[in-house]
C-alpha cells in the first residue's frame, strides 16, 4: 500500500436540522444543531485512514479550540500531522449547513485559516508530495495553491485525484496533468459546459473532459452510482439502495475510498470504484461527515450482506 496524500481544507461543520429549507427572507424554526468536524480535505484523509491507508494530511488551521480538535483528531486516526500547519491570522474555516428532513443538504463555507495556506508552504513540501503513491485534492484552498499543485504532480511524476468541488471553470492547460477528475453531476456540467439532464448528457460531458486531456474521469450520482470514463469507453457502476439519513460528505467519502483504492497498486479501477461506492453509501447512513466515515470492517459487512441479498 503506497503512501496517500492529501492537501486540503479544515472546516468545522456547523450543522442545523430542519424540516423544510428556508426561502429567501424567510425564517424557520429548526430541529437541533450539532458540531462536526469537516472540511473536504480532512473528510478525504479521515475516509482513507479508516479503510486501512497510510494518509498524510497537508493544509492549515487557526490557532483555536477547533484547530486544536483537528489536531487531536488526525492523531487519533492515525494520520501523519507533521505538514499542518497552524495560521496565527485567521481563525479554523467553519461550515454553515442546513439539512432537511429529505437528507439534502445546504452548505456555505467560510474558508478562514485555509486560505492561508500559500504557493510557499505547497513548495515546502515538495518532497513529501514526490515521495506519495497517490495525491488527492479539492478546491477549497486558495485556486492558485491547487494549480501549483497540478503542475507540481505533473513534475514529480505523481498521480492525483482533483475532486473539484466547490466547482469552478478549470483553464485548459491543467486538465491534461489531472490523473483522476472526481466531479458529481452539478459540477461535471459546470466544468464541461454540457447541460446534464440524463445520462447521455453525463457521458457527452465526460468525453468534452477526457478530450481536453484527462486520463480518466469518475462521476458520482448519488444513489445512482458512478460512471468511469476513459480513452478506452464507459463503465457504470450500480449504487447500494440504503436508508439516507444525511449526506452530507459522502462525496469525500467516496473520494477517500478512491485514493485508497488507487494506493493499492493490485486494485483496478473498476473493482476501486465499486469500493468507493459502498463507502459512499454507507456515510448517508449517519449524519455529520467525518462521523459518518466507515471502517474497513463496516464496508466489507456491508457488501456482503448485499451480495447475499443479491444471490438470494
Amino acid at each position: 500500500m503506497s503512501k496517500i496524500t492529501v492537501i486540503g481544507s479544515f472546516v468545522m461543520d456547523l450543522i442545523g436540522i430542519v424540516n423544510e429549507f428556508p426561502l429567501a427572507g424567510q425564517t424557520v424554526i429548526g430541529k437541533s444543531m450539532k458540531t462536526f468536524h469537516g472540511g473536504k480535505g480532512a473528510n478525504q484523509a479521515v475516509s482513507a485512514a479508516r479503510l486501512g491507508g497510510k494518509v498524510s494530511m497537508v493544509g492549515m488551521v487557526g490557532n483555536d479550540d477547533y484547530g486544536n480538535t483537528f489536531k487531536f483528531l488526525l492523531k487519533k486516526e492515525n494520520i501523519d500531522m507533521s505538514c499542518v500547519l497552524t495560521s496565527q491570522i485567521e481563525p479554523t474555516g467553519v461550515g454553515l449547513i442546513q439539512v432537511n428532513r429529505l437528507g439534502e443538504n445546504k452548505i456555505v463555507v467560510i474558508p478562514g485559516a485555509n486560505y492561508e495556506y500559500s504557493i510557499n508552504d505547497l513548495e515546502a513540501v515538495k518532497e513529501q508530495i514526490k515521495k506519495s503513491g497517490i495525491v488527492i485534492t479539492q478546491l477549497e484552498l486558495k485556486h492558485e495553491v491547487t494549480f501549483r499543485l497540478i503542475n507540481l504532480c505533473d513534475e514529480l511524476n505523481v498521480p492525483i485525484i482533483v475532486n473539484p468541488a466547490p466547482a469552478i471553470k478549470i483553464q485548459e492547460e491543467y486538465y491534461s496533468k489531472i490523473t483522476y477528475l472526481t466531479p458529481n453531476e452539478t459540477e461535471l456540467g459546470i466544468l464541461s459546459g454540457i447541460s446534464i439532464k440524463n445520462m447521455e448528457d453525463v457521458k457527452r460531458a465526460i468525453k468534452e473532459l477526457l478530450n481536453r486531456g484527462v486520463k480518466n474521469v469518475v462521476v458520482t450520482l448519488g444513489s445512482k452510482g458512478a460512471i468511469i470514463g476513459t480513452q478506452g469507453g464507459f463503465q457504470y457502476v450500480e449504487g447500494f439502495k440504503v436508508n439516507v439519513v444525511d449526506t452530507v460528505g459522502a462525496g469525500d467519502a467516496f473520494n477517500g475510498a478512491l485514493a485508497y483504492g488507487i494506493a493499492n497498486k493490485n486494485k483496478k479501477l473498476l473493482e476501486v470504484v465499486k469500493h468507493a461506492n459502498a463507502v459512499g453509501a454507507l456515510s448517508v447512513t449517519k449524519r455529520g461527515a467525518i462521523p459518518s466515515l466507515p471502517t474497513k470492517e463496516q464496508v466489507s459487512c456491508f457488501v456482503n450482506y448485499h451480495k447475499k441479498l443479491t444471490t438470494t
